[in-house]
């Protein structure tokens, strides 16, 4: 009686290895030389954002030290009524909106959530010519506003683009009062007349609270 033996039999056969040491040390290599090459971008790039802070410093120094000679030297000789005016007016306009800022970080409005959307809106509708000076918040909706304006035809204009904000839906501003300041003595002892107009703007309700 003959006999079969099975060679195929997965017991005899040579188990292979998945994982040589050669691969493994390959693929240690491999993910050293990517952690080399990751750390070797990362220092340069930190490199050059520290040239560019660098050259930010030395030109804010240089910047600084041309401003401190330039106000040595605009202090040795009398202002120009136009520049006094227009540092004066950008005081204004930056103090007004300090003004709605704190007004609107300090919780005081019982209604923050409408009062900001009205307040955004006034901010995005600036005016060339035309700044704030006050604004009077005497109600839900109800404001009074008080500006200056370097020509009195920018006002109209100034009021007619704030309409057209979302946030001044059903808001009517049926009062105007526009008026020239007081002229201020000048240098020779004369009135000088300022070269703006001061304008008041406010709805009925705000009016009769004022």
């Amino acid at each position: 009686m003959s006999q079969q033996i099975n060679l195929y039999n997965p017991l005899l056969l040579q188990q292979q290895k998945l994982f040589s040491f050669n691969t493994m040390a390959q693929a240690l290599g491999l993910i050293l030389l990517g952690s080399l090459l990751f750390y070797a971008y990362a220092w340069y790039a930190t490199s050059s954002l520290r040239q560019q802070d660098e050259e930010a410093r030395r030109l804010h120094a240089s910047s600084l030290a041309r401003l401190q000679q330039l106000s040595a030297a605009a202090g040795e000789r009398p202002a120009s009524k136009m520049l006094q005016d227009e540092v004066a007016r950008m005081e204004a306009h930056l103090g007004a909106r300090q003004r709605v800022v704190d007004l609107l970080e300090s919780g005081e409005l019982g209604n923050k959530q409408g009062f900001s959307e009205y307040f955004r809106a006034l901010s995005r509708q600036t005016t060339e010519g035309v700044w704030l000076t006050s604004f009077e918040v005497t109600g839900a909706g109800e404001v009074a506003i008080s500006g200056r304006s370097l020509k009195p035809e920018l006002v109209p204009a100034f009021i007619s683009r704030l309409k057209r904000e979302t946030a001044m839906t059903g808001k009517t501003f049926d009062t105007l009062e526009m008026r020239l300041p007081e002229p201020a003595p000048a240098a020779d002892g004369k009135p000088a007349q300022a070269a703006y107009v001061e304008f008041n703007l406010h709805n009925a309700q705000a009016g009769a609270a004022r």
